[in-house]
């Protein structure tokens, strides 16, 4: 398939029509677009995203990279950080997981480990074809779960700055680029894998349980707060979506060897003297996000950008009326929850949290499970890169 007939054709050659991809392949290619001769892509494929393409009719979605030379990976457990570690930046401009959002974790850890880390996150724009359960970074990048729609979204998308999240934890630093939690959200999600067979119903069941239960999350919290108040935060969100440009201050910093030099330190160093630290003894929910959607019809973040250096952080006291907390959970589904007054949501450049009175339950980095300790979450404003359907912003309505 050439450029000109994947631009022109009028109908895709296995005869099936979708109104908004006939729209992608018709459209005129925007500024900074990476549809052009001599790219590069380099598609990671596990044995579950192999099935789920093969079930799109007639393959619709590696047909898209053939106006690239292409690379395919085969994925074991765990591999992809390998992958991201040894891959050749100068060789390829397009890491693309074939996969859920697990892979894309795995990515963005392992071109950070690298002692060219910000090169290659800048360098090398990670992608995503959405195969897993979740796929809340296809959704936020590219407003579709289906992997045709995803692969067309990426050959016509433009190249997009990322804030990403340094998380220290005793001696270990990783990067998260989607969201880290506490309380409910990671029970919910980590605390149901004996009973995935039900499906995204586990997290429903998983949370009524909870919420039925009353369970708190007693923890010590420090925040660096950048934007609070929820007027001035939609504020903010429609100041910098409405500039209609990706635009990140990561460029006017000196670039270092590996990651940036953390501002606030780690979890281990005494708290910044502008945090203080709040002692929650009735946490019900901590949520920490970097993108909007954190599954198809989960808008947690309506507020969240790609770029404005910030995380959207909500907390909600675990000790709210059972009847007020069922509102919650359909309020996300309806888009309403940010305006629902036990919600506290403030947008932050960093946080320290502390659990306390248990030893061991549950926090989840990016959907992954790490150790049940304390931890800090620092943003580098623009430090990743991302292909994303309009530059400058998530696929998602704005508030």
């Amino acid at each position: 398939m050439t450029i000109g007939s994947l631009l022109d054709c009028d109908r895709c050659p296995d005869g099936y029509s979708s109104s908004e991809e006939e729209q992608l392949h018709r459209s005129a290619l925007g500024k900074g677009s990476i549809l052009t001769v001599g790219k590069q892509v380099s598609l990671i494929l596990t044995a579950k995203s192999l099935a789920v393409i093969a079930q799109t009719p007639r393959n619709r979605t590696i047909p898209y990279f053939n106006v690239f030379t292409l690379l395919l990976n085969g994925l074991c457990n765990n591999h992809a950080v390998e992958i991201a570690q040894k891959i050749d930046i100068q060789a390829y401009d397009v890491i693309v997981p074939a996969s859920g959002d697990g892979v894309v974790y795995e990515v963005f850890n392992g071109l950070g480990q690298r002692a060219d880390a910000c090169e290659a996150l800048s360098k090398l724009a990670v992608a995503h074809i959405p195969c897993g359960s979740g796929n809340a970074m296809s959704y936020n990048l590219y407003g579709s779960g289906t992997p045709s729609m995803a692969a067309l979204c990426i050959v016509k998308g433009l190249r997009t700055p990322l804030d990403l999240v340094s998380i220290t934890q005793g001696d270990r630093r990783i990067l998260s680029f989607l969201s880290q939690s506490f309380g409910i959200i990671a029970e919910s999600d980590l605390g149901t894998d004996n009973i995935r067979w039900m499906g995204s119903a586990r997290f429903t069941y998983g949370f009524l349980v909870r919420l039925l239960g009353k369970t708190v999350y007693p923890c010590d919290l420090a925040v660096k707060v950048e934007v609070d108040g929820k007027e001035r935060i939609k504020d903010h969100y429609r100041s910098e979506s409405q500039q209609k440009s990706a635009h990140s201050t990561a460029g006017d910093e000196p670039r270092s060897p590996g990651l940036p030099p953390l501002r606030y330190g780690t979890v281990t160093d005494p708290l910044p003297d502008d945090w203080e630290l709040i002692t929650h003894d009735k946490m019900g929910n901590f949520y920490a996000g970097n993108m909007a959607y954190m599954a198809p019809d989960a808008n947690f973040f309506p507020t969240a950008l790609p770029n404005d250096g910030l995380l959207d952080l909500i907390t909600i006291r675990g000790d709210i009326p059972r009847l007020t907390a069922l509102q919650m959970l359909m309020a996300v589904e309806n888009g309403t929850l940010f305006d629902m007054p036990e919600v506290n949501i403030r947008k932050v450049s960093g946080y320290r949290i502390i659990p306390r009175d248990r030893e061991d339950g549950y926090i989840s980095i990016d959907g992954e499970k790490v150790p049940f300790e304390p931890f800090q979450a620092e943003v580098h404003p623009g430090l990743g890169t991302v292909i994303s359907k309009s530059g400058y912003k998530y696929e998602t309505p704005g508030i």
